[in-house]
């Protein structure tokens, strides 16, 4: 029987009904090497265990000896089911024990090392990012959690939610393989920053996480997001090319004693600080509770958006564009508004945010372009065939590839002419990230015979040769640089400026945000006839705009530009 025990590949111990060493094979031994010269015939389960552990041989039995055994006895003395055991040679034992008949104890050991290895393999396999090697999502929670745990007084566990700026740009324009680099760069800082117990995850695209523990002190915590966005900002080299972004953060704490309901939305806390931080770009923002209430307000919002969709509550109101030297009226730039049922009558900027994070702006878009459309046929059903209507393209249509179908889908239902469809780009759009791929929209909308506006400029510092490259045959002066013009020596300068710039290259120039007299007759002094604003009159529903033609009739000719240098037709 000895024989065939020692040759088992399994440790094999029996003990008899008094708890003492009856047997047990050489494997048994070679498990056990501290605790192995006690292991003679006769000596009890519980001496020989207490010197194991006086060896340091069992890992979690380390300063809590007498805790740890009176533990294992009791699983020793009535044993059910499998014990795992790690011993701190880093190896693991699967302990199997049943009672005999005579009321004694036989056990079977077996080592499972390289089964916990490759369970520790899967489990780090699941919850790593595999481009970065940092964190994933998965457990992140938990985590957290246990972190907070360990707090004491005066600390706090951060957590920093940060995203990429540019990140998509140098996808476009590099490809993949350069933003694979990024990402990998900006993991490898963010690794550098944390200390030993926190840790920093790749939870989305170009979206990062980092957890610390750290003194509950604002001003620091502040401080270490300034020197996150710092690093990124420096120019990083690829394929022999400087390459920049940015980074926003959000940034959310939990103290000492929070509850697990705070844990939960910690990490909400962080994304809602994160999403202030990336309107302003490159700033990192602490979250506040007004920031949740924005997003019950928003929630609700974009509900009654889409039940107004569906009631047809949005319409299109129009505000005239004037010559105002000539004292006509040249064309009206379509606004979109809601006529809500409890808020009024809402502008666009009150909803299109929440309208474009609900995904409805496609909807919106759709109905404005319509609306413009049937405008444009009632006036010249009215006897203006060349009064023109403005209206607002925001980048997510000029991504769209089925943008000039539509828009021919549209004139061609009204039968009006293309050239009297205007199309508002904001100046920003010239900075978006996408740029590269709604240029070729742009120019196949100017290749077709439509117009091309740029709206609110002087704001989005566009380069002089976007204009050109974008084909842009009038600019809208923002009304930043008209109010008080007037009395403001500056200020004319600088609008003096604008005007010049557009003229020298063909353009020609409408005021926005006129309000007085005074501030047309500076405009018309510095070379600016066109213009709007509450002064000529307020955004209205097309049935008012026969009574606004009695003080500004439209002209019966087609619109020339008014560039002192134009050789062109229709501006």
């Amino acid at each position: 029987m000895a024989t065939a025990i020692d040759a088992l590949s399994d440790g094999f111990v029996l003990y008899d009904a008094d708890d003492r060493l009856v047997i047990c094979n050489q494997t048994y031994r070679l498990f056990y090497p501290e605790s192995a010269a006690a292991m003679e015939p006769g000596n009890t389960f519980e001496n020989i265990l207490r010197v194991g552990l006086k060896n340091g041989q069992y890992a979690d039995g380390i300063g809590r000896e007498e805790e740890w055994l009176a533990t294992r006895l009791k699983q020793h003395r009535s044993p059910h089911g499998v014990i795992e055991q790690k011993l701190s040679n880093g190896r693991w034992l699967r302990i199997m024990e049943r009672v005999t008949a005579d009321g004694g104890r036989v056990g079977l050991r077996v080592d499972v090392t390289q089964l916990k290895e490759q369970q520790h393999a899967l489990r780090r396999l699941a919850i790593t990012d595999e481009l970065t090697g940092l964190r994933n999502r998965r457990n992140l929670l938990e985590d957290i959690a246990q972190l907070a745990d360990e707090l004491s007084a005066g600390e706090t566990v951060v957590v920093y939610h940060l995203d990429l700026d540019k990140f998509k740009a140098i996808n476009d324009v590099y490809g993949h393989e350069a933003g694979d680099h990024v990402l990998k760069h900006c993991a490898a800082i963010l690794e550098s920053t944390v200390a030993p117990g926190e840790f920093a995850a790749r939870v989305g695209g170009d979206e990062f996480i980092i957890v610390r523990r750290m003194p509950n002190d604002r001003d620091a915590i502040a401080a270490f997001a300034d020197q996150i966005i710092d690093r990124m900002m420096r120019p990083l080299g690829y394929a022999g090319q400087l390459v920049h972004i940015g980074a926003s953060i959000g940034i959310a704490l939990l103290e000492l004693g929070s509850g697990m309901a705070a844990r939960g939305t910690v990490l909400t806390a962080a994304d809602l600080a994160l999403y202030e931080a990336k309107k302003i770009g490159g700033v990192a923002l602490f979250f506040e509770p007004s920031m949740r209430d924005q997003v019950l307000y928003a929630n609700a919002l974009a509900r009654e958006l889409q039940i107004g969709l569906e009631r047809n509550e949005f319409e299109a109101y129009f505000q005239p564009q004037v010559d105002a030297v000539a004292g006509e009226c040249i064309g009206f730039e379509a606004l979109l508004r809601w006529i809500h049922p409890r808020r009024g009558v809402m502008n666009a900027g009150q909803f299109l945010d929440v309208a474009q994070r609900a995904g409805l702006t496609d909807a919106l878009d759709s109905l404005m372009t319509e609306a413009a459309c049937h405008a444009l046929r009632w006036l010249s059903d009215q006897g203006m065939p060349q009064t023109s209507v403005s209206i607002n393209m925001s980048t997510a249509q000029l991504s769209d590839p089925r943008l000039l179908s539509r828009l021919e889908s549209a004139v061609a239902k009204f039968g009006i002419a293309r050239h009297l469809l205007r199309i508002e780009l904001l100046e920003s759009t010239l900075l978006d990230e996408r740029t590269m791929h709604f240029l070729t929209n742009v120019n196949a909308l100017v290749k077709a015979g439509y117009v091309v506006e740029l709206d609110d400029f002087g704001t989005g510092h566009a380069a002089i040769a976007a204009l050109r490259k974008f084909h842009v045959s009038q600019i809208k002066i923002d009304r930043s640089f008209v109010r008080n013009i007037d009395t403001d020596v500056d200020l004319q300068k600088l609008t003096a400026a604008i005007i010049g710039l557009a003229h020298s290259l063909d353009i020609s120039v409408l005021a926005e945000g006129v309000e007085t007299i005074e501030e047309q007759t500076r405009l018309i002094d510095m070379g600016c006839r066109l213009a709007q604003g509450w002064y000529y009159g307020k955004a209205m529903p097309l049935t008012q705009i026969k009574d606004f033609l009695v003080r500004y009739p439209a002209p019966d000719y087609l619109r020339k530009s008014v560039s002192p240098n134009s050789i062109r037709g229709v501006s």
